[in-house]
């Protein structure tokens, strides 16, 4: 049996949007608790040794590209590092999506600064801290970045600050806004490549190599979603799947498809069909239409073992409205993002079978999670 139109819709209205005041309100007040850390931050650095934290945050994620959904809220600022002295230089790598970063001093020290640093600081310097053989290393930056982020809050509380917890790449700012409210801000430091695209500290899961940066998308994405209007049924059925997807485990404990695929794997397949020519009118036949030509397409996706990344490797006409460089576009490989080196075959499989189940209970899946449900900021 299948979910009609009209049931779809008012599942959306109902149980799926986030209201947009409310969600406006929780961003307003945790940029401002931010950049009031971003301030205190910038005031504890060491002079010549640590990377500037540059003053604009970059907005990404859900709450900026108009997918956010109800349940946990969470908001991701890319933090962009520079330094004074030091050029970053983005080196292609053997990795599809990953850079190396050379840090390149722009002007020689003189010998008398040489001299007077050896005396003053014997074991401290940017090289030191922050580099190996001449590259940036994204776990030292992480690592700074965490401490200095611990020392400015002891410095300068914020008025909603509860604590901090997370691992690489972001730094997970807990802020309780009410009683049982709580807002979680990933804070990500970055290097900016060029024009929106940005490298990040995350390295390989299997293959852990010391140099390497993660090319991060999200801006690009972010635009390329935000030219929809509110009433695209595109949006709002990835909007429905993404849900569905966050509490499967209120109706399915162990469910795979929870935990062994994330929202990412969900945007790329949603952006891959937005790329095609025609797409469905914005009415609740079109979210129908488009909701299963989602699950469909994820579904063939899951059985061949193949989800190639939206940018990389990928010279579609969105990447190039988007401006993603073309070296990106044309001259990287193409990366799959179903790969056993991201996600492991059995727990594919898992995934898979259990939105076959999704798909061929709507209905009565959609039934199950209308109602209220207690929301708050989970940390995995």
């Amino acid at each position: 049996m299948m979910a009609s139109s009209i049931e779809l819709d008012r599942f959306y209205s109902k149980e799926v949007e986030f209201p947009p005041r409310l969600l406006a309100s929780h961003i307003d007040t945790a940029e401002r608790e931010v950049r009031t850390l971003l301030v205190e931050m910038r005031s504890i650095l060491r002079p010549d040794i640590d990377p500037s934290i540059q003053h604009d945050i970059v907005r990404t994620g859900s709450s900026y590209e108009g997918l956010k959904v109800k349940g946990d809220m969470e908001l991701d600022f890319l933090i962009v590092l520079s330094h004074p002295e030091f050029k970053f230089i983005p080196m292609t790598s053997h990795y599809s999506g990953y850079r190396k970063i050379k840090a390149e001093q722009r002007q020689p020290l003189t010998q008398l600064q040489a001299t007077n640093w050896r005396v003053s600081s014997p074991s401290h310097s940017f090289e030191n801290d922050f580099t190996s053989d001449g590259y940036l290393i994204p776990s030292k930056i992480y690592q700074w970045f965490q401490s200095l982020a611990d020392r400015a809050v002891k410095e300068n509380k914020l008025i909603f600050f509860i604590k901090f917890v997370g691992n690489l790449p972001a730094r997970t700012l807990i802020l309780n806004i009410s009683p049982g409210v709580d807002i979680c801000v990933d804070l990500v430091p970055a290097i900016k490549i060029e024009g929106d695209l940005y490298a990040v500290a995350k390295p390989l899961k299997k293959f852990p190599v010391l140099h390497l940066w993660r090319l991060s998308f999200s801006v690009f994405e972010k635009n390329i979603l935000r030219q929809l209007p509110s009433s695209s049924c595109h949006l709002k059925a990835l909007k429905i799947l993404k849900y569905l997807r966050e509490h499967d485990t209120r109706l399915e404990e162990t469910s795979q498809f929870a935990s062994g695929i994330c929202s990412y794997h969900l945007k790329t397949a949603s952006l891959h069909l937005l790329a095609r020519p025609a797409q469905p009118p914005d009415t609740p036949e079109g979210l129908h239409k488009c909701l299963h030509q989602l699950m469909d397409f994820l579904l063939e996706c899951m059985q061949g073992r193949e989800l190639n990344h939206f940018f990389i490797g990928n010279p579609s006409s969105l990447a190039e409205k988007a401006n993603v460089p073309s070296s990106i576009t044309h001259g990287e490989r193409c990366l799959n993002l179903f790969d056993d080196k991201f996600v492991i075959e059995s727990t594919l499989n898992q995934a898979r079978e259990r939105l076959v189940k999704i798909k061929g209970s709507l209905p009565a899946i959609i039934q199950k999670h209308s109602g209220p449900v207690a929301y708050s900021c989970n940390i995995y």
